[in-house]
């Protein structure tokens, strides 16, 4: 019986080292990554110079012995991110285990990180304040989590964070946590709760999230590329446009099943234009807080023929709504308005820069099969330098309270704009 035992502990010992890749062949895979990337990058060593980059690359090459799959995927992340383009990545996230994830999500409010999603047991704390985790301060964690994205401005750790927080294993790499339970303390007015939680998933059944006695258009409309509403008492023509793909302009989309169900954006436009020429449209609102990209040509080309409405290009009657989400081409849509047209800038930075790197290509790593996204092309919309992010005429940033009551502060500023 205990040679049994012996046995069956032998081959659970066995599957777990076959399923950890050999140093070897992460050596061979970090080699081939920087080869290429060097070669194929546009402009790599534009912020970091190379002797850096190579340092820190053969440093994880002389480590990778004592480092699991995950651990050198993320120290790979981190050496990228250090070069400072957000569209050159590799997929590391792809070896994050999900099942090992406290059952909580969350998002920076003006005032702080607050949960905005979780489970039917952990109801008490929806709509609290994060302070720390496991005794380490909120920003000291996140500080440190912020290593694993290039840190262009504080909008694209704002956007791209709180993903990260509720992971256990990211937490367990970073030191902030030893074993699968995490002690979140959370902040209620002036009252203080804390609550160890431990690996579970959110069910669809239990979600529990912020419940608004009212919805705003905005987050109604979130899931939808783009979506038009004409308010009528306010006399406002409003656009949301969250994604710079259409049936037109696929993009990355090109080749994907879901292309063919992609709504079209000549369609779109002609409805819009059909609206103002219709209906006494005082304020026209462009919102693109929730676009992370795609084409910038329809966009381009819409704004052009909007800049010839004196009606609406001019002062105090068309808005541009950006974000922390607004990104890639929604910048140089963004960049568009500012040449073509009078409008206001309102809402957030953005987490890309006027100047940047894109027209992502890719590449896989032979033997773990991860994904490398570089860029090959650098746009260039200003002459101004060292500009980190595009930043609204007026910034405006959502509280916990306008989330609860259903408030959006960006469309009560258009309202009273004066």
């Amino acid at each position: 019986m205990r040679k049994q035992v012996l046995f069956f502990f032998f081959l659970l010992s066995f599957i777990g080292v076959s399923a950890q890749m050999s140093s070897e062949k992460w050596k061979t895979d970090i080699k081939y990554l920087q080869t290429n990337l060097t070669n194929k990058h546009y402009n790599l060593f534009a912020y970091r110079e190379q002797v850096l980059f190579d340092k820190d690359i053969n440093m994880l090459i002389s480590d990778c012995e004592k480092l699991s799959d995950f651990q050198i995927a993320v120290r790979i992340q981190q050496i990228l991110s250090k070069q400072g383009d957000t569209h050159t990545k590799i997929s590391w996230e792809k070896l994050i285990d999900n099942s090992k994830a406290i059952p909580l999500l969350y998002y920076y409010f003006k005032d702080g990180i607050y949960v905005t999603l979780t489970n039917s047991e952990n109801k008490d704390v929806i709509g609290k304040k994060v302070v720390s985790i496991n005794n380490y301060d909120i920003k000291t964690v996140t500080d440190s989590l912020s290593t694993l994205i290039a840190h262009e401005n504080d909008a694209i750790v704002k956007a791209r964070l709180p993903n990260l927080v509720s992971s256990i294993e990211i937490l367990n790499y970073f030191g902030f946590a030893k074993d699968d339970t995490i002690k979140v303390k959370f902040q209620d007015g002036n009252n203080f709760i804390e609550k160890k939680l431990s690996a579970s998933k959110i069910l669809k059944s239990e979600k529990v999230t912020i419940n608004p006695p009212q919805n705003t258009f905005v987050r109604e409309n979130k899931k939808k590329i783009f979506e038009k509403k004409y308010f009528e008492k306010e006399k406002i023509l409003y656009v949301l446009y969250n994604s710079c793909v259409s049936k037109e302009e696929p993009s990355f989309l090109t080749g994907k099943p879901e292309a063919t169900n992609l709504p079209s954006f000549i369609d779109f436009q002609n409805d819009i234009f059909k609206i103002i020429d219709t209906n006494p449209v005082e304020k026209l609102v462009f919102d693109m807080r929730n676009n992370k990209g795609g084409s910038s040509k329809q966009g381009s080309k819409f704004i052009k023929q909007l800049a010839q409405n004196s009606n609406i290009n001019k002062k105090g009657h068309l808005f541009v709504v950006l974000g922390r989400d607004t990104f890639s081409s929604a910048i140089l849509n963004a960049t568009d308005f500012e040449e073509e047209t009078k409008a206001i800038f309102v809402g957030e930075e953005t987490s890309g820069k006027p100047n940047h790197y894109g027209e992502i290509k890719d590449f896989e790593l032979p033997n773990s099969k991860l994904i490398l996204t570089y860029s090959t092309y650098y746009f260039v919309r200003t002459k101004k330098k060292n500009v980190n992010s595009l930043k609204p005429d007026y910034t405006i940033e959502s509280t916990i309270e306008d989330h609860k009551n259903g408030i959006d502060p960006v469309f009560e500023f258009v309202k009273n704009y004066k």
